[in-house]
């Protein structure tokens, strides 16, 4: 079901409020949701104004006293129960027992009301409000409100949409749009998001533990790449030294030492020096050779 209502400046309006505009409000009524969709055109060609916009629900409840508002956490507001003065909600979830009229500032787009429609949850969703008001005018300004009976205040509960502590400053010639949908929440519907999102946390855990063991693999795979790398420098100096060149100069300082050693009449009978190794575990170069004899 959809209804749409639209209203533009007349005489009367111009009479409280001297500015030219249009305004649509469409509603839309689904089995489980209500969407309210609002819209403000400024037809002016030189001529700017501003205004703010709420969209009051008043919610039925068993009892205003055991309802619970989430995602209000770490939020100011404006508690005009107290002369405007400001706060920081610290509360999780938000209760009721007492004359509550809060403005709520910069808002997430998303609140959950428990103990609402027999003790089910409602879900409000909006678009476009910064503000969420929480109202409630408990037993004495009950009694104030001329549209509203002295014994209600226990049975209802106002969680609205708006843009409140600050004005819309529309320009000539723009349009302002902002959206609310209540969605009563069932127990399967609940359970259902809880297992989306159970699924989501544990797909997330499981591509955290992925990237973990991929990175571990490319860091044994480094490290491996490294030592083979210092292994075939190992081999190669080996190598290199294993080549005439070095061994015949680990041969003449041999001989030199021998040289020395009988001049200075510490060798007592001549023997020829080896390399001292450097030919390999074969002992095959001249010098091993022929100390061998």
């Amino acid at each position: 079901m959809e209804a749409v209502f639209s209203l533009m400046d007349n005489e009367i309006t111009r009479s409280m409020w001297n500015y030219p505009f249009r305004i649509t409000y469409r509603l839309i009524l689904r089995e489980k949701e209500l969407h309210f969709h609002i819209g403000v055109y400024n037809p002016s060609k030189d001529i700017t104004f501003s205004f703010n916009l709420l969209l009051p629900t008043y919610l039925k409840v068993p009892d205003v006293r055991r309802c619970q508002i989430t995602g209000l956490h770490g939020c100011t507001f404006i508690d005009k129960t107290r002369d405007g003065a400001i706060y920081q909600e610290g509360r999780d979830v938000v209760t009721i027992n007492e004359w509550t009229d809060r403005i709520y500032q910069h808002t997430p787009q998303e609140h959950v009301i428990t103990n609402v429609v027999s003790g089910r949850k409602m879900r409000l969703q909006k678009y476009n409000f910064p503000d969420t008001v929480v109202w409630n005018p408990w037993m004495d300004k009950a009694r104030e409100c001329q549209d509203f009976g002295d014994d209600e205040y226990p049975n209802m509960i106002c969680v609205e949409a708006g843009h409140v502590s600050t004005p819309v400053i529309l320009l000539p010639g723009t349009a302002f749009e902002a959206s609310q949908i209540l969605q009563v929440i069932h127990q399967q519907q609940q359970q259902q998001q809880q297992q989306s999102q159970s699924l989501a946390q544990s797909s997330q855990a499981a591509a955290v533990a992925a990237a973990a063991a991929a990175a571990q693999q490319q860091q044994a795979a480094a490290v491996q790449q490294q030592q083979q790398q210092q292994q075939q420098q190992q081999q190669a100096a080996v190598q290199q030294l294993w080549q005439v060149p070095a061994a015949a100069a680990a041969a003449a300082a041999c001989w030199n030492n021998y040289a020395n050693f009988q001049t200075a009449g510490v060798l007592a009978f001549k023997m020829p020096p080896s390399c001292g190794g450097l030919c390999g575990p074969q002992n095959n170069c001249e010098l091993c050779s022929l100390n061998s004899n």
